[in-house]
């Protein structure tokens, strides 16, 4: 029975060796995830799945299940098939490579079995993978590729700008040429969505607005007849422009110009603020103790000159001449102190910029937002 079962065991070893040396692989590059079939058997990984030797079914799903890709395959012993699914749901043809090595960056170049790819890149700040492997930043050259068909994709802020097949051959150098043109921009900004709305609801806006107020002065005399009143009128309009600006976050919040000044970082326009701010306080505190001084000396005073019965002087007899000057002393003191504490305000200034220098500041903002959410610096300029 032990040798049954030992001598089953190794057939079953011998036929895998067997159906592994005879095996090709397919390979599956796609952009976005996607689900695979062979033969209507689903793979949950797809670098490399072992076939037998000819024809296989192959069929591709999206995530909402929608089939993007189906054909017949060729699959050839000891050698690789690839097929590239492209994002928008196409599908490049698939194509046999021999081998199935690992690619790397600067391995040794074979005259007989190895190649060179040359990236040129009209694009800054890429992300090579080479069949899936990272390469680097903004790689130029990639040396020491086995002969074959591989899977170029360049990333750019997280985006996949460029995904095709190439194919390279022994002891020849293959060049890529990866454009900048208006599509792969808008593939960028699409995927920049929060993004977007983040600067759409942060960004400034320096708004000018300009009013016209008329005002209309004149006389007239009119008399009263027996058909009616006759007389005389005169009267001159003017009319003058108003210019005024606010500044605007999101589109929807006045934050002034202190609220711009702490946005852009503008030292100058908030010290000018903190010194017309101690100024104000100074004359509120000094109104405001003016006021009180004269309310605490005067006010009872006052009472005792307006009661009937008083307190400080005998009653019955006329208010000293003292409590009258006490008196008047206390009510011009509060009178001054509340004016002094109530004109204080009318210190700050309507605004701290200019409208050229709100502007000019509330640029640079928006400018430093984009950068750092990512944005290119031609968005939203108009």
């Amino acid at each position: 029975m032990k040798t049954h079962l030992l001598i089953s065991i190794i057939l079953l070893l011998g036929l895998s060796s067997v159906y592994a040396q005879n095996a090709g692989t397919l390979k599956v590059f796609s952009e976005d995830p996607v689900v695979v079939y062979v033969d209507e058997t689903q793979y949950p990984t797809y670098d490399a799945i072992p076939l037998a030797p000819g024809t296989h079914f192959v069929r591709a799903l999206n995530k909402e299940g929608a089939k993007i890709y189906s054909n017949i395959v060729t699959i050839t012993a000891g050698e690789v098939t690839t097929v590239l699914i492209e994002a928008q749901g196409g599908a490049g043809q698939p194509a046999a490579a021999p081998g199935n090595q690992q690619v790397t960056q600067g391995a040794a170049v074979s005259q007989k079995g190895a190649g060179t790819l040359n990236i040129f890149s009209e694009f800054t700040g890429t992300t090579i993978y080479l069949d899936d492997i990272k390469q680097g930043e903004d790689v130029k050259s990639v040396n020491g590729i086995p002969a074959g068909n591989h899977y170029l994709k360049v990333m750019k802020d997280g985006v996949g700008i460029f995904g095709e097949l190439i194919a390279i051959n022994p002891g020849q150098t293959t060049s890529v040429l990866i454009k900048n043109d208006g599509q792969v921009a808008e593939k960028i900004m699409e995927s920049k969505s929060q993004e977007r709305e983040e600067y759409q609801s942060k960004k400034v806006d320096v708004i000018f607005t300009t009013n016209s107020v008329s005002t209309t002065q004149g006389a007239s005399t009119l008399f009263p007849g027996f058909y009616g009143y006759y007389g005389y009128s005169s009267s001159v309009t003017n009319t003058s422009q108003i210019s005024d600006f606010k500044i605007i976050q999101g589109g929807v919040k006045e934050i002034g110009d202190l609220g711009l000044a702490n946005l852009a970082g503008n030292q100058n326009v908030l010290n000018r603020y903190a010194s017309i701010s101690k100024s104000v306080n100074k004359h509120v505190s000094i109104g405001v103790g003016m006021f009180l001084g004269g309310l605490l000396i005067g006010g009872p005073v006052l009472v005792d000159i307006l009661v009937d019965k008083p307190f400080l002087h005998p009653d019955g007899t006329k208010a000293p001449d003292w409590e009258i000057g006490v008196a008047t002393a206390g009510i011009v003191s509060c009178t001054i102190g509340y004016a002094i504490t109530m004109g204080a305000d009318k210190k700050y200034p309507r605004h701290y910029y200019s409208v050229d220098a709100a502007a000019k500041d509330a640029q640079e903002y928006n400018r430093k937002l984009k950068e750092k959410l990512g944005l290119p610096e031609s968005y939203d300029v108009k």
